[in-house]
């Protein structure tokens, strides 16, 4: 598997991008890996504050399900919790 990078043909890319933007729609800070197997299927992980997969996947579902069905690109979609925020060096004050 490698970055995806110029591996991406351009239908691939464009789906991609509409993906993260249907995405980025609904969960402003996500952010996204994208690779390609050799292949050439899409591997696209999902780093966001969703509380459920599912609701990426519907939010997606029907875009990758399309492009699968017209034979231009297998794009596999996986959400992933985005990691926790690293606690301050501050310490709080107490009160």
């Amino acid at each position: 598997m490698k970055e995806a990078g110029d591996a991406l043909t351009d239908r691939a890319a464009s789906l991609v991008a509409d993906i993260e933007r249907r995405i980025l729609d609904r969960f402003t800070t996500a952010t996204f890996n994208v690779r390609v197997g050799p292949d050439g299927r899409v591997y696209l992980a999902v780093y966001s504050a969703a509380v459920q997969d599912f609701e990426i996947q519907d939010l997606v579902s029907d875009m990758t399900v399309d492009a699968l069905i017209a034979g231009h690109v297998k794009v596999h979609v996986f959400p992933r919790r985005a990691p926790a925020e690293a606690p301050s060096a501050t310490p709080r004050s107490r009160r």
